[in-house]
């Protein structure tokens, strides 16, 4: 783990990256499970509800899709990290 990297940002990125490597519908509950975790434990801001939006759009659009673009993961990634980096 980087020193200079909260535990949120290290978790989010093992979970994003994790997911990344496993079927769809792995991914999707893995991910589905990570967004619901964050959501109960975390309180509510903007930044949040932006990170929150990008993994539900990437867990929306590996269930409806099957898949999902290499942008739509990288925008996941992108944002939750810089909620996590932004929240220590």
């Amino acid at each position: 783990m980087n020193p200079n990297q909260s535990p949120l940002a290290t978790a989010a990125l093992e979970t994003l990256h994790g997911a990344r490597g496993l079927r769809p519908v792995e991914a999707t509950a893995k991910l589905r499970d990570f967004v619901d975790s964050i959501g109960a434990i975390l309180p509510p801001t903007a930044r949040l509800a932006d990170a929150s939006g990008a993994l539900t759009a990437l867990v929306n659009k590996l269930e409806s899709e099957g898949a999902a673009t290499d942008d739509t993961w990288e925008y996941a990634i992108e944002t939750m990290l810089s909620y996590a980096n932004e929240s220590v």
